[in-house]
């Protein structure tokens, strides 16, 4: 062989090493190293929606289904009138009172505090009616709130002689659509006419809960709107044969959870209502805890009740999920109580009192679950009997809030897993400060006159959102 052939042969040999070598490298790299990829990132701005002027609602005055002769019993008429307080951080807000339910005059109103500057103002009303009038006797206070999507009414009956009537208010300018979902005792309830119900713009409707179920011991209505925001409450009066027992509006309850705070529950004149027990027709007239279980399972809760001196009880009772409970509570002695309700799983809670007065008259309460408060709170008083301001705290770690009712500024310290009392007069406005994750209630306690509702804190406000074409 050649010198010339050995070299060729040699350089190909070699060429054959070097390829194998590089196709080694490259499948070996393929296989370790990450490939290239083409990605393309959406161009994103950030927004920051314009503050929006505060709203609060007031339900207006007290409703029958009939007339003061007793005709027309499928029209709302007005019994009185509600008398309304407001206040706002700023001192600038208007009141507009939109149609009555089927042209009624109870005159339900939207309080209206503008943005000043950019800045978004606290504000704050509230409602309260004594009423005697034939069968509708008792003493009604709720908060003006602000209008939702969702609220959940833990209260009402159909029983004979109890008339629960669902009032849907809508300060908006576009039409409301409305869709209640209904839970008792035996479970879910259907019936025509429980979706779609629309109400008009800046108007009132009112819904008798009656024409979907009769028979409905403990119903809890969780009330959805489509379109424009809605303010929902429930007002249910009593007749015992021919004697009126009591009335009460209804307000909005925290939605589920798994720790629900009930304060101001008001016990009072409790030997006159074991004496009025033992009639077969009173039997609503018992203490009792309403909880719904909006889940298909089941729970063994826990219940603490206390006043703010720490006088109470703590039990457990088994509720049925997709089902509502009335646990009745006895023994208790006379004062405001908070019911902290600890569960498994998510409940909605309310609470449901009763008094005799001392010429015989009877009226009825129902307090609602309270959300954690957050961010400064205002709160305004309405008229009414014996008004009190209740704080709990249902954590273990003690919440220094600052109140402030007029011109008198205090420190209140809230032990972890206890209540505490803000004395307070009618018509009082109180700012709520540095107290997130308390929660807060309003009760009156009178002869004969009884209510409570709970505070709420302002739903949050504009935020900045990305948005993407």
């Amino acid at each position: 062989m050649t010198d010339r052939r050995i070299a060729s042969t040699a350089g190909r040999i070699a060429l054959g090493v070097a390829a194998v070598a590089v196709a080694a490298v490259c499948v070996t790299a393929a296989t370790t190293l990450p490939l290239p990829t083409l990605r393309t990132v959406p161009a994103g701005q950030l927004v920051t929606p314009d503050p929006v002027d505060q709203q609060r609602v007031c339900a207006g005055g007290l409703l029958r289904l009939s007339d003061a002769e007793g005709q027309q019993a499928t029209t709302a008429s007005s019994v009185g009138s509600a008398s309304g307080v407001r206040a706002s951080s700023t001192g600038d807000d208007t009141v507009d009172v939109v149609a009555g339910a089927d042209g009624s005059g109870s005159d339900p109103a939207v309080v209206t505090a503008p943005v000043v500057d950019g800045e978004v103002p606290l504000v704050a009303a509230a409602q309260s009616q004594a009423v005697d009038s034939d069968d509708l006797v008792g003493f009604a206070s709720s908060p003006c709130a602000e209008p939702t999507s969702s609220t959940w009414l833990v209260g009402g009956s159909t029983e004979t002689g109890r008339v629960s009537l669902i009032t849907l208010v809508n300060p908006t300018d576009v039409n409301a659509t409305v869709d209640l979902g209904i839970t008792a005792e035996t479970g879910e309830v259907q019936g025509p006419g429980i979706d779609g119900i629309v109400i008009a713009p800046r108007s009132q409707r009112v819904v008798p809960l009656s024409g979907f179920a009769t028979g409905l011991l403990s119903p809890v209505v969780h009330v959805q709107s489509r379109g424009g925001l809605v303010v929902a409450t429930l007002q249910q009066s009593v007749v015992r044969t021919l004697d009126p027992g009591g009335v009460d509006v209804v307000s909005g309850s925290a939605g589920p959870s798994t720790t629900a705070v009930v304060p101001g529950i008001v016990v009072r004149g409790s030997e006159a209502l074991e004496q009025a027990l033992s009639e077969a027709t009173t039997s609503d007239l018992q203490s009792v805890l309403r909880v719904a279980v909006p889940g298909d399972e089941s729970a063994e809760v826990t219940v603490d009740l206390a006043t703010d001196d720490g006088t109470g009880t703590t039990f457990s009772t088994r509720v049925e999920g997709g089902r509502v409970t009335d646990v009745p509570v006895d023994g208790l002695e006379d004062g405001v109580y908070t019911a902290t309700v600890s569960s498994p799983v998510p409940v909605v809670v309310g609470a449901r009192t009763s008094t005799v007065s001392e010429d015989g008259a009877i009226d009825l309460s129902w307090a609602s679950s309270a959300s954690a408060l957050r961010g400064d709170t205002l709160v305004r008083v309405p008229e009414g009997p014996g008004p009190r301001l209740t704080l709990s705290n249902p954590s273990r770690d003690v919440v220094t809030a600052t109140a402030v009712v007029g011109d008198d500024e205090r420190e209140v310290e809230v032990p972890g897993g206890s209540t505490v009392t803000v004395e307070v007069a009618q018509r009082d406005v109180v700012e709520l400060r540095d107290a997130d994750g308390l929660r807060a209630g309003v009760s009156f306690d009178g002869d004969g006159a009884i209510a409570a509702w709970s505070v709420a804190s302002p739903l949050p406000a504009s935020t900045p959102v990305t948005v993407y074409p």
